[in-house]
């Protein structure tokens, strides 16, 4: 499978919500790093990251979620995320776009790296 196979199955599996469709292309080692402090900075190992998603899943509300792209370059693709939540805990609503890039080896996905504005 090429990267630009993995790439735009990966993303459509986002855009449709299919979140397993998606993870299945995480490697048993991918590392996760985020654009903010704090626990969820840097995790490695798909079972750290799916605990990630459970995390964000639990704290936050969900009102919308877009995703834009891939753009591939060699062993990498971005995708633009278009996400509007609520926090539970503070009740404050956030509208935020990043960028994410992903690294692909043999097949699949090995790092994940956010960009934006940190919540």
């Amino acid at each position: 499978m090429s990267v630009k196979s993995v790439a735009e199955t990966f993303t459509a599996a986002l855009a449709k919500g299919d979140f397993a469709g998606a993870e299945k292309f995480w490697d048993k080692n991918v590392v996760s790093i985020e654009a903010m402090d704090g626990p969820m900075k840097e995790v490695r190992g798909l079972e750290a990251v799916k605990g990630k998603s459970v995390w964000w899943n639990e704290n936050h509300i969900s009102h919308a979620f877009g995703v834009e792209g891939p753009w591939i370059n060699g062993d990498q693709f971005s995708v633009v995320f278009d996400v509007d939540v609520t926090r539970k805990a503070s009740g404050e609503r956030v509208h935020m776009k990043e960028v994410a890039v992903y690294t692909v080896k043999d097949d699949k996905v090995v790092e994940e790296r956010f960009f934006g504005t940190p919540m």
